[in-house]
């Protein structure tokens, strides 16, 4: 991620829609996981911390991020077990962790099956990975150039690397359905940044009551999406359960 970003993400994370959104989303499907007392949860690819912060409800939270500006900017949050590692490289012991979170990052990384498999083995038995990615090359532009994504995923081809890292696949949806219309248009308009400007991700400021109807929408959303399984959508959600 271009470094930029990161002060921008601790700025908006705490109440910008996308973000806030997100953050919700995963934290409904931790809550709906059959967890022990106490579970040690390690988000990877914390970036500034927000959603390492919430899920510190459902237990022992641990913050892994490639990157030191990152932990920085989770530090200030007041976050404290965070570790600098690379996903593909978990400083943790084999079969020690009960979930792990991973909201966005596949699309980074050069070898996603085999992050997978990292996720597998620090995993005990009956554990859980709890990931989000981007949806569908059509809406590649420039908010993929700024966060320097890969690829982006279909929800067969998730399912398929999650398979073939070992786990079986629990749930597999989109998200943010109800406002695939509205970003399939901003992201035609925005493929690429204009010549020589650094592009940047899309978070356009918007009006509060917007921005709060947004949320709401959303939450909406999120409530269906423990019961349904939506077609299509900007985002894949998939819950991988290691046997």
């Amino acid at each position: 991620m271009n470094p930029a970003e990161y002060e921008r993400m601790y700025r908006y994370e705490d109440h910008y829609w996308w973000f806030v959104s997100r953050r919700e989303l995963v934290d409904s499907l931790v809550r709906q996981l059959p967890l022990p007392s106490h579970p040690v949860i390690v988000d990877v690819g914390c970036g500034t911390g927000a959603t390492a912060a919430q899920l510190q409800q459902h237990g022992v939270v641990i913050g892994v991020d490639i990157s030191p500006l990152a932990l920085s900017w989770s530090q200030q949050r007041g976050l404290n077990n965070l570790l600098l590692a690379a996903a593909e490289r978990l400083p943790v012991a084999h079969e020690s962790v009960d979930v792990i979170v991973a909201t966005d990052i596949l699309e980074h990384l050069d070898d996603d099956v085999a992050v997978l498999k990292e996720f597998y083995r620090a995993l005990k038995p009956g554990g859980y990975v709890v990931i989000t990615v981007p949806a569908y090359s059509i809406l590649w532009s420039e908010h993929d150039l700024a966060l320097m994504h890969r690829r982006r995923y279909v929800a067969g081809v998730l399912a398929k690397r999650g398979r073939t890292a070992g786990f079986e696949v629990v749930r597999l949806t989109y998200a943010l359905f109800f406002l695939f219309p509205l970003a399939l248009v901003m992201r035609l308009l925005k493929r690429r940044p204009p010549p020589g400007k650094q592009p940047e991700a899309q978070l356009p400021p918007l009006p509060e009551w917007l921005n709060r109807f947004l949320i709401w929408v959303q939450r909406i959303e999120t409530t269906l999406l423990s019961r349904l399984r939506f077609p299509w959508g900007v985002s894949v959600v998939a819950v991988l359960r290691k046997p």
